[in-house]
């Protein structure tokens, strides 16, 4: 659904999102230095499914650096590095603090309302996938940038929180050895506290340890 900020709020996920995080949970419990290959084939066999939403999965992964597609091979998992997983916050950490800097002068009430209402939806539910976290994650990050406005930033953004997903998973699963986590609504409710207070600079600290301190 549309929003009045001009930002879409996270979809219904469909069989092609369920399959891309399946493949994507294979690849984090079973790191290997050794080249890890997945097919079509296998995969269609795998999950009982067609190969259309394997397909679609896969295309999404290489557009997210987690695989790459070799002709008449299969598709290559992509090693990430921690060098790899820095650059990806740190771009992140640019967009987003410069799209709150261009937020401040139209900031208002209502924007502050919409995302209190989106940290209380997140934090009232339990038992949830690191997937679920994840994406209720990357939509307060996302609506909060989109109040800039700035459509250019928007786009490089969402390219940004595609490629750290996987740093997100594979920091969770390290930690925990678990797919799954707690609601935690502290660090955005505390960013907010800051905005309502008209304090730039206490948010943009805030924004920046919540987007360094993923786990």
């Amino acid at each position: 659904m549309e929003e009045r900020w001009g930002f879409t709020k996270t979809k219904k996920e469909n069989l092609s999102d369920k399959i891309h995080d399946r493949i994507l949970e294979m690849i984090i419990q079973n790191p290997s230095e050794e080249e890890q290959v997945l097919t079509e084939n296998k995969l269609v066999e795998m999950f009982g499914v067609s190969k259309a939403p394997v397909r679609e999965a896969l295309i999404k992964m290489c557009s997210e650096g987690i695989v790459k597609s070799v002709p008449r091979y299969g598709y290559v998992v992509i090693h990430m590095t921690e060098k790899d997983a820095q650059e990806v916050i740190s771009m992140r950490i640019l967009l987003e603090t410069q799209a709150l800097r261009e937020t401040m002068p139209g900031l208002n009430d209502s924007m502050l309302y919409d995302l209190k209402a989106q940290i209380s939806k997140t934090t009232s539910k339990q038992n949830r996938s690191i997937w679920d976290v994840w994406d209720e994650n990357k939509e307060f990050h996302l609506m909060l940038a989109s109040f800039s406005g700035n459509k250019v930033l928007m786009r490089f953004l969402k390219e940004c929180m595609g490629m750290e997903k996987r740093i997100y998973a594979q920091r969770m699963w390290k930690a925990n050895n678990r797919m799954d986590a707690p609601a935690d609504g502290v660090a955005h409710m505390a960013i907010c506290s800051k905005l309502a207070d008209r304090d730039l600079e206490g948010a943009i600290r805030l924004l920046e340890d919540d987007i360094r301190g993923v786990r």
